[in-house]
C-alpha cells in the first residue's frame, strides 16, 4: 500500500496538540484504518479484476464491464478517505506549528535589548512549546472538525451510491464490446462484505467521534466563558495586586536589588525613562527565569522516525513499497530545505509528499500494474498487442508522474546544496574571526547565524526564486507534455491498425474509469503545485518591497510607544509612594 510512514509521523505530532477525543479519533485512524487496510483489506482485493470471470469469450466484454462495476476500486476509495481526512488535521497542525515558532521567536525579542517596547506577549504556548487552544486556535480547530465531518459523511454517502454496503456476487452486464446481457462473478465476496461493513462502521465511529469533540469544545469554551471572576475587594489589609508571574527566592531578592537601585537614582521622569528601567528589568531577568528554547517550526519530518503510533505502524506494515522504488532519500533531503524555506515553500513541500508521493504509492501504482496485461484486443495476431500498447502509452502515466516529481525536487535540492555552501563557508568564517583580531577581519556572516537557520536574502534570495522560476517551468512542461501525450481522459476503447495487426483492432483498457479518476487527480495537484509556487514568488517580491522600505524610514520618525508590564506599574506605584513619603516629610 505504499509508505503510509509519513502521514503518520505528521499526525503523530497532532497528538500533543489536541484534545483527549482527538487522540482517541487518532488512534481508530491508526488502528482500525490504516492498519487493518493494509494489512487485511488489501489482500483480499488484490486478484480484483484477475478474479472477475463473465460467461463469455468476447475480448474486452470482461474489462468493459469490470469497469462499469466499479468505477474505483474499494481500496483506492478507502486510501483517499483516508488522506482527505486526515489533510484538515494538517492544516491545523502547520496553524500550531507556525504559532509555535511565531511565539518562540518574540520570546526571544522581548528578552533582548528594547524588547520591553513590544506590544505583543505570547498567549498560545508556553516555553516548553505546549499549546493552550483558544482564540484563533480554537477556531481553526473546530473549523478542521468540522470540514472532517463533511468529508467524512461525503465519503460514506459516495461509498452507498457507487457499490452500495454489501458485495453481490453476481453482475449482469450489457455494455459494449459484449454480445449479450452476460453474468459476471466476483471473486470472495462475502470476505469483501465483511471488510466493507467493518470500514464503514469505523467511517461512522469517527464521524461521532468528531461530532463529540465539537460539541465538547464548544461546552468547554461556554463553561469557561460564563466562569464568575472573583472580585477581591481593596482595602489596607487586602490592597490591590496586579497579575505578575512568580518569582523564586533569589529572583526576589534581584528584583528587590533593582528596585533599590531604581530609588536611589530616582530617573523616572517620563516615558522614556520608563522604558529605560523596562529594558533593564527584562535584562536582568533574562538570566534568572531561564533561556527560552526556540523550537523549530519542523512543519513536516520526511526521515520517518517518530514514535508512537507510527512506529507501530511501520512495524506492523513492512511499509517500504518495492514496485514504486525508494522515496526515502528523496524524502531526506527536501527534509533539510523545510527548515531554509518560506511558509509557502513548506506548504509546497507538503502537497508534493501528501498528494503525489503518496497517492502515487499507495494508489495510482497499483491501479497502472496490470495496464499492459489486462489490455485486450479483438485479434490474436502475435506482437498486435505489443504494438498497440507502445502507439498508445509511449511512457506509462505512472512512470511519467515519477519523473515529473523528480525533475520539479531537482531545483529545490539546487538551493540546498547552495544553502549548505553558504552555512559552511560563514562556520569557517566565524571559526577565523575567533582566533584573530578585529583589525584583521574583512568579512562577517551575514547570511547565517550560529544555529544554521539562514536568512533568505541576497545571492540566497536569488538562488531561491531562481530555483522557483525552474520549478515553475518545469510544471508547466509537464502539464502540456501530458496533454499532448495522452489528454486528460483515459478512453476505455483504442483503436489501432499498426503492422503487424492485420486489420484495424479494437483494444479495450483495463479500469479506465478509476485511472481517469487519478489522472484528473494527479493534474488538479499539479496546477495547486504550480499555484503555490507563482504565490511563493508574489511573496517574497513584497517581503523584499517591504524590507526595502522598512530601511528608508527614519528612527526619528518613529514614535516609541513602551509596554508596560505589571511589573513595570508595581514600580511606578512604589515609586509614586516613596515620593510622597518625601515630600510629605
Amino acid at each position: 500500500m505504499g509508505d503510509w510512514g509519513f502521514l503518520s509521523s505528521l499526525l503523530d505530532k497532532v497528538q500533543s496538540h489536541s484534545t483527549v477525543i482527538g487522540k482517541i479519533w487518532m488512534s481508530v485512524l491508526f488502528l482500525f484504518r490504516i492498519m487493518v487496510l493494509g494489512a487485511g483489506a488489501e489482500s483480499v482485493w488484490g486478484d480484483e479484476q484477475s478474479g472477475f470471470i463473465c460467461n463469455t469469450q468476447q475480448p474486452g466484454c470482461e474489462n468493459v464491464c469490470y469497469d462499469w462495476t466499479f468505477p474505483i476500486s474499494h481500496i483506492r476509495f478507502w486510501v483517499l478517505q483516508i488522506i482527505f481526512v486526515s489533510t484538515p488535521t494538517l492544516v491545523y497542525l502547520g496553524h500550531a506549528m507556525h504559532v509555535i515558532h511565531r511565539e518562540n521567536k518574540m520570546r526571544e525579542r522581548l528578552l533582548s535589548p528594547g524588547g520591553s517596547r513590544l506590544l505583543k506577549v505570547p498567549k498560545y504556548t508556553d516555553d516548553k512549546g505546549k499549546v493552550t487552544i483558544k482564540g484563533n486556535l480554537l477556531g481553526s480547530y473546530l473549523t478542521q472538525l468540522v470540514v472532517k465531518i463533511i468529508i467524512e459523511a461525503a465519503f460514506i454517502i459516495g461509498q452507498y451510491y457507487l457499490y452500495g454496503f454489501i458485495m453481490v456476487p453476481m453482475f449482469p452486464c450489457s455494455k459494449k464490446p459484449c454480445p449479450f446481457t452476460v453474468e459476471c462473478y466476483m471473486s470472495r465476496p462475502t470476505e469483501k462484505t465483511i471488510f466493507i461493513i467493518f470500514m464503514l462502521v469505523v467511517a461512522c465511529v469517527s464521524l461521532v467521534l468528531n461530532f463529540i469533540e465539537v460539541f465538547y469544545l464548544i461546552c468547554t469554551r461556554v463553561r469557561c466563558g460564563s466562569r464568575p471572576k472573583a472580585h477581591k475587594i481593596n482595602s489596607a489589609e487586602n490592597p490591590a495586586s496586579l497579575l505578575a508571574p512568580r518569582w523564586t527566592t533569589e529572583e526576589s531578592l534581584r528584583q528587590n536589588k533593582m528596585n533599590l537601585e531604581i530609588e536611589s537614582n530616582q530617573s523616572i521622569g517620563g516615558s522614556l525613562d520608563g522604558a529605560k528601567d523596562e529594558k533593564r528589568l527584562l535584562s536582568s531577568l533574562q538570566g534568572t527565569t531561564g533561556r527560552f528554547d526556540s523550537l523549530p517550526c519542523v512543519f513536516f519530518s520526511f526521515s520517518c522516525r517518530v514514535s508512537g503510533w507510527s512506529e507501530c505502524l511501520k512495524r506492523s506494515l513492512n511499509l517500504r513499497s518495492a514496485t514504486m522504488g525508494e522515496w526515502g532519500f528523496l524524502s531526506s533531503l527536501l527534509d533539510k530545505v523545510q527548515s531554509h524555506s518560506s511558509v509557502i515553500g513548506k506548504v509546497w513541500l507538503s502537497v508534493l509528499f501528501i498528494f503525489r508521493i503518496m497517492i502515487l504509492g499507495a494508489g495510482a501504482d497499483k491501479v497502472w500494474g496490470d495496464e499492459q496485461s489486462n489490455m485486450i484486443c479483438n485479434t490474436k495476431q502475435p506482437g498486435c498487442k505489443n504494438v498497440c500498447y507502445d502507439y498508445a502509452f509511449p511512457i506509462s502515466h505512472i512512470r511519467f508522474w515519477a519523473l515529473q516529481i523528480i525533475f520539479v525536487s531537482t531545483p529545490t535540492l539546487i538551493y540546498l546544496g547552495h544553502v549548505f555552501h553558504v552555512i559552511h563557508k560563514e562556520n569557517k568564517m566565524r571559526v577565523y574571526m575567533q582566533t584573530h583580531s578585529r583589525s584583521e577581519i574583512v568579512k562577517v556572516p551575514k547570511y547565517s547565524d550560529e544555529k544554521g537557520h539562514v536568512q533568505i536574502k541576497g545571492n540566497l534570495l536569488g538562488t531561491y526564486m531562481t530555483s522557483i522560476l525552474v520549478r515553475v517551468a518545469l510544471e508547466i512542461g509537464f502539464i502540456l507534455g501530458q496533454y499532448y501525450l495522452y489528454g486528460f481522459i483515459m478512453i476505455p476503447k483504442i483503436v489501432c491498425s499498426r503492422a503487424p495487426c492485420p486489420f484495424t483492432v479494437e483494444c479495450y483498457m483495463s479500469r479506465p474509469t478509476e485511472k481517469t479518476i487519478f489522472i484528473i487527480f494527479m493534474l488538479v495537484v499539479s496546477c495547486v503545485s504550480l499555484l503555490l509556487n507563482v504565490l511563493e514568488i508574489f511573496y517574497l517580491v513584497c517581503l523584499r518591497s517591504s524590507r526595502r522600505k522598512s530601511k528608508t524610514v527614519s528612527p526619528t520618525a518613529l514614535a516609541i510607544h513602551p509596554r508596560f508590564t505589571g511589573d513595570s506599574l508595581v514600580k511606578n506605584e512604589k515609586l509614586a509612594l516613596h515620593d510622597s513619603g518625601h515630600s510629605t516629610a
